[in-house]
């Protein structure tokens, strides 16, 4: 199969490498309580207010604790933040008066893990952001009078691996592209689980494309359900188990094979100390269970040996298998990388 890339023009490696660093400024602003962009005003008590936590970055997300930067899983089980003197309820800010930036900005949070990290092999530059936005006011009219609202999101998140070591300029390989609209219970009705721990589900749509063309266009749409499972307690120790179970809408048309390297799931799993040393692995089995991936993340929080002036991970992250990119789905990888994680 060819896969010479068909690479994009300089101003696209500009905007997407500022739109990065753009929206991880922003993650970090709208968490960390010294900064002003977003004031967290006392929440109202004419309604209660869905909790938004988890460990990342993605992607993770429960409420005990002390709540840290939310990712993929809202549990605080699972938090992102090192520290919980950096952390928030994350709680949205009450709504009042006229409709500002602040109040638009505060319908965001992350949503999958968001990292920047490099190594040796091509493609050896690897980032990641995601952010998803909460539909409707958690205290609005609408919400308040029918809580069943608060649960629609809309996310996006985008995967970019660059080639340094092409003599070519701009060196973009191929960048991922996943928009998804989904339903998500932080806490299944019925379910009686202990402090620290969750049982929340999410489902919906998604799409994912690279952006290219023929004949190295890559594009599916899938319909999923994600039950989200973690297990804690009072101690900093827990365990998420999150699998995306899906299934494929619409036709692969331009990827038939497909599902006989990626399979019919993402298979989520984080452990460690909600404010030390978390290992996070996602894996896939292809359709004939010969073929998958796994790729391993762990990240140490660095918030106290840089004095609280950054909330930032160390991230070393191992991919094998096939599909580090959506342009090489069926070709085997084994590539190690290390950098930062800002949302894990």
């Amino acid at each position: 199969m060819n896969c010479s890339t068909t690479r994009p023009s300089t101003p696209a490696f500009v905007v997407q490498f500022v739109l990065f660093v753009l929206l991880a400024v922003f993650a970090s602003a709208e968490i960390a309580p010294a900064q002003d962009l977003i004031p967290q005003p006392a929440l109202s008590t004419d309604a209660p207010i869905e909790e938004f936590d988890i460990p990342s970055t993605q992607s993770t997300s429960l409420e005990a604790a002390p709540s840290t930067r939310p990712s993929i899983f809202p549990t605080t089980a699972t938090s992102t933040q090192p520290e919980e003197s950096s952390a928030l309820t994350g709680r949205f800010p009450e709504i009042g008066g006229a409709y500002g930036f602040e109040e638009f900005v505060a319908h965001f949070a992350p949503y999958e893990p968001m990292y920047f990290v490099g190594g040796t092999q091509a493609p050896n530059i690897k980032f990641q952001f995601s952010v998803r936005y909460r539909l409707f006011t958690p205290n609005g009219s609408l919400a308040t009078a029918h809580p069943f609202f608060r649960g629609f999101n809309f996310a996006y998140s985008q995967t970019s691996l660059w080639d340094t070591s092409n003599s070519s300029q701009p060196f973009f390989y191929d960048s991922s592209y996943r928009p998804e609209f989904f339903y998500y219970l932080q806490d299944v009705p019925g379910v009686k689980v202990n402090p620290g721990s969750q049982f929340g589900l999410q489902g919906g749509v998604g799409h994912e494309s690279n952006g290219q063309q023929d004949p190295n266009h890559r594009s599916l749409n899938i319909v999923f359900l994600r039950p989200i499972v973690t297990i804690g307690g009072t101690s900093d120790w827990f365990f998420t188990f999150a699998p995306k179970i899906y299934d494929y809408i619409g036709g692969l048309e331009l990827n038939p094979d497909m599902p006989k390297y990626r399979g019919y799931g993402d298979y989520r799993f984080v452990g460690g100390l909600r404010d030390g040393l978390q290992l996070a692995a996602i894996g896939r089995l292809g359709r004939d269970a010969n073929r998958g991936s796994i790729q391993l993340d762990l990240t140490y929080p660095l918030t106290k040996l840089l004095r609280g002036n950054m909330d930032i991970s160390l991230d070393a992250q191992y991919f094998y298998g096939y599909g580090d990119t959506l342009l090489t789905y069926n070709q085997k990888s084994n590539i190690f990388r290390i950098g930062v994680a800002l949302v894990r």
